[in-house]
C-alpha cells in the first residue's frame, strides 16, 4: 500500500511538471460542469473513494491490496471551439499522453469522438514502478468531443486489462457526450 501511495504521488508530481504547449485551456465553465466527469456512482462500484478535486480534475483512489481499480485521475478542459480544442490536443500530445507508449492501434475508437488516444506506461515508467515494487497496470486514455477535451489515467491491479480500464474510459466519454449536448 506504501509503494501505491508513493507512485500516486509521483505520478502527480510528473504530471506537474509537464506543461502545455502555449497557454492550457480553462476547466469547463457549463453550469453542469460536473456532470462532464464518470460519475460517482460508477466509481463507487469499485470501491474507489474521492480524494481531492478541483474544476479540471476529480480524482478516486482505492488503497486495498485486493483493489482491481486503485486510481482514477478524471480530467477535462473546454476550448473556445471545436477546432480550437483539436489544435491544443494536438499540440499537447506530451501533457496528455505523459511520454507513455501510444498504444491506441489496440482499441476501436469510440462513436462521437473526434481524435481519440490511449497510452500505458513508457520503458522508463514501467522501470521505476519495477524498483518501487509497484504491481499495476495503468493505461491513459485521451479524447475530444466537440469543444471539450478529456484526459482519463486508471490504474488497475497487475492482473487487469485494458479491458477493465476501458469501462472507466467509457463512463467518462458517455459523461462528455450527455452533458455536452
Amino acid at each position: 500500500m506504501v509503494q501505491r501511495i508513493l507512485l500516486g504521488s509521483l505520478l502527480l508530481l510528473m504530471g506537474l511538471c509537464t506543461t502545455a504547449q502555449g497557454k492550457e485551456l480553462p476547466a469547463i465553465s457549463q453550469k453542469n460542469k460536473n456532470s462532464f466527469f464518470i460519475p460517482a456512482s460508477v466509481c463507487q462500484q469499485y470501491q474507489l473513494e474521492a480524494a481531492r478535486g478541483d474544476n479540471w480534475m476529480k480524482v478516486y483512489n482505492n488503497l486495498s491490496a485486493k483493489a482491481v481499480i486503485q486510481r482514477v485521475n478524471d480530467i477535462r478542459w473546454q476550448a473556445p471551439s471545436a477546432a480550437a480544442a483539436l489544435k491544443w490536443y494536438k499540440e499537447n500530445t506530451q501533457l496528455l499522453g505523459e511520454g507513455g507508449t501510444d498504444i491506441t492501434a489496440s482499441v476501436e475508437k469510440p462513436a462521437g469522438v473526434t481524435a481519440w488516444n490511449v497510452y500505458e506506461p513508457g520503458e522508463s515508467m514501467k522501470q521505476m514502478m519495477e524498483a518501487m515494487g509497484v504491481e499495476q497496470r495503468q493505461f491513459t486514455f485521451t479524447f475530444v468531443v466537440g469543444k471539450y477535451v478529456a484526459k482519463i489515467f486508471v490504474a488497475t491491479s497487475s492482473t487487469k486489462t485494458i479491458t477493465d480500464a476501458l469501462v472507466l474510459a467509457a463512463a467518462g466519454l458517455k459523461a462528455v457526450l450527455t452533458a455536452g449536448k
